[in-house]
């Protein structure tokens, strides 16, 4: 697993690699345009991942986010699809002034 995640990070690593500036500027921006596409396939892979490690009866948020390293609530919002970076609905303005 590990291997696959270097190679990722020597390829972005090797864009400041590129001697020709204009290759380089023109390489960094099709990765940039692309990162947002890219970004979103890459939470669903997490998700569908913490899925089917919460699938087993015995599976708990508590379990999960413990082999992961990380809160049960982070556990939860990658399986409800909520990050803090998804949008969330917005609050009624008058259900905030109640």
């Amino acid at each position: 697993m590990e291997e696959e995640v270097q190679r990722v990070f020597d390829a972005l690593a090797g864009l400041a690699d590129i001697e020709d500036p204009k290759a380089r500027a023109l390489a960094v921006a099709k990765v940039l345009k692309e990162w947002p596409t890219r970004s979103k396939e890459l939470r669903e892979i997490r998700r569908q991942a913490v899925l089917e490690l919460l699938a087993p009866k015995e599976a708990s948020f508590r379990n999960v986010a413990k082999e992961l390293g990380v809160a049960p609530s982070t556990v939860q919002d990658i399986a409800s699809e909520h990050s803090r970076w998804a949008k969330r609905p917005k609050k009624d303005p008058e259900q905030q002034a109640e």
